[in-house]
């Protein structure tokens, strides 16, 4: 560990590697801390790797904007650098009178968000996907999934490649604010390291709101406490994923985007997820929740797919800023000098669209960096 940094960034997902890799070099020295053994073991890896359009979040928010820049820098990055991607487009489905009008609000607001859409015909619908059934559906063509270990060891690559040091297992236990920037305390394997930086980049993910605390910060009032929401998926096998040509999405719920089919890479099929709130972290597949698969809206699109072709197969948990019946909330991305800590930038609630976003978050907080020297 360094005696003095210029800028430490708490937290190695996607987001703080894509930090680490805009700040790095530059005469800076940079360094990235990251509790766990190895980098995006925690929301970063654990997800639909979906390069999503920017279709549920409102206009003008940091969700929408960064979301829309970070879909084209995404497809870039991955066509620049060989990282596995496809831009296989997404359909949204409506399988009901009810579900037809929410459907037509979201690709209004979709339009009103800029992103290219297309409401399709019966016709259309069936030869884009010939197994999918649905009474109205559009077809965001911009959509798509990427390999995130593969985007996140790409920002590695570049952070390391322009002077960041990554140093893993190491948890920050305290932050007090001094005159020269923060003394920052991590426990490590050497028992426990007290450095300097002039900066403090908080992307510590499910754990943000901890470290705003940990700086000073009423999180309570501020508005940063955050809920953990879980959410599971189950893969389907017997070579059904050869029946899907795209991403298929119902009607969003009020936790996430509902349970939806998810494809990877190599055109694995999954559904997922199923989205509620916990109070711990804890990646176990409750194999009880079959039913609720089985009975959710998309099933009624897919009716190739039997019961026996489930089988549980992983989880993951994200960090929201909403709770139960509370309206989706807007990225934070904040420098924290209003209220007395000029060099401490908070990142929380940086749920989905966070893995597409990453590059554009990562120039947003440049930008705030840069305005700071």
């Amino acid at each position: 560990m360094p005696d003095v940094a210029d800028i430490t960034i708490i937290g190695a997902g996607v987001v703080g590697l894509a930090v680490a890799s805009q700040l790095a070099g530059a005469d800076r020295d940079v360094y990235l801390l990251e509790k766990n053994e190895t980098f995006g073991q925690e929301q970063s890896s654990r997800n639909s790797e979906v390069i999503h359009s920017g279709i549920y979040s409102k206009k003008d928010t940091l969700k929408t904007e960064l979301g829309l820049e970070g879909n084209r820098l995404t497809y870039e990055i991955c066509q620049n650098n060989g990282i596995p991607h496809k831009r296989c487009g997404k359909m949204f489905v409506a399988v009901n009178d009810i579900e037809a009008e929410i459907l037509e609000n979201l690709y209004k607001n979709g339009l009103d968000n800029g992103i290219p859409l297309k409401m399709l015909s019966r016709n259309e619908m069936r030869q884009l996907e010939p197994n999918v059934k649905a009474m109205a559906a559009f077809l965001s063509p911009t959509s798509g999934i990427v390999d995130s270990h593969a985007l996140m060891r790409y920002f590695l690559g570049r952070a390391r490649d322009n002077g960041a040091q990554i140093i893993y297992r190491a948890e920050v236990t305290g932050i007090e604010k001094v005159a020269e920037g923060y003394r920052v305390q991590v426990d490590d394997p050497s028992g426990g390291t007290v450095f300097m930086t002039r900066t403090l980049i908080n992307c510590a993910g499910l754990h943000s709101d901890r470290i705003a605390a940990m700086a000073g910060i009423n999180i309570e009032e501020a508005g940063y406490r955050l809920h953990w929401g879980k959410g599971e998926y189950y893969s389907i096998g017997g070579g059904k994923n050869r029946l899907i040509n795209s991403l298929i999405y119902p009607m969003p719920m009020s936790i996430g985007p509902g349970i939806h089919v998810c494809l990877d890479v190599d055109w694995r099929l999954r559904l997922g997820p199923f989205f509620y709130y916990v109070d711990e972290i804890d990646y176990r597949v409750d194999n009880s929740r079959k039913d609720t698969f089985l009975q959710s809206s998309i099933m009624k699109s897919l009716s190739f797919i039997e019961p026996s072709d489930l089988e549980p197969e992983s989880s993951g948990i994200m960090a929201m800023l909403y709770g139960e019946g509370e309206p989706i909330s807007d990225f934070i991305i904040r420098h924290e000098h209003d209220r007395g800590l000029p060099g401490f930038i908070n990142l929380i609630g940086i749920d989905s669209p966070g893995l597409t976003a990453s590059p554009a978050i990562a120039g947003y907080v440049k930008h705030l960096i840069d305005e700071m020297d």
